[in-house]
């Protein structure tokens, strides 16, 4: 992976975070992790647990300043935040649905690893590097000082 500009690097590691979540769910009741229940109920409590703590603060940041910032890169980039905001509204609904199904099944929650892991990839694969290279630098320096204030402690 090339070097990311410093303004996306935050927004960066926690794709990480969400990558590791999106493999337990596609791997369902073989994933390796000890800390991973076998079943799918709880599974579907860690997703949403996670997405309370983690995701729902992530998808804020990407939706308040690093979407409308890509805008800048131009209309593939327009088009790429428009999907992934669709992704992001997807998501949270889905999330809901499967908490508070007792009889989510491991086809959905996989179902919703898949999706959580193509979206993630999308990100780092098609639009940071589209902002990278279709953004003025003083553009990308404003949203890097955005993006550390709302990651600073």
């Amino acid at each position: 992976m090339a070097r990311r500009h410093p303004a996306l690097i935050p927004v960066a590691r926690d794709h990480h975070e969400c990558l590791i979540l999106a493999q337990r769910l596609m791997h369902g009741t073989t994933a390796p992790a000890r800390d991973w229940p076998r079943e799918p109920a709880p599974q579907a409590e860690l997703l949403a647990a996670f997405f309370r703590r983690h995701l729902q603060a992530h998808f804020a940041v990407e939706e308040a300043l690093v979407f409308p910032a890509a805008r800048v890169a131009g209309p593939a980039a327009e088009a790429l935040v428009a999907q992934l905001l669709d992704e992001h509204r997807k998501m949270t609904s889905l999330v809901a649905q499967l908490a508070a199904n007792p009889q989510v099944t491991v086809a959905e929650l996989r179902a919703f690893g898949e999706l959580l892991n193509a979206h993630i990839r999308l990100e780092d694969r098609q639009l940071f590097p589209m902002m990278e290279t279709g953004m003025p630098a003083d553009a990308l320096l404003d949203l890097q000082r955005l993006v550390e204030a709302r990651y600073a402690p």
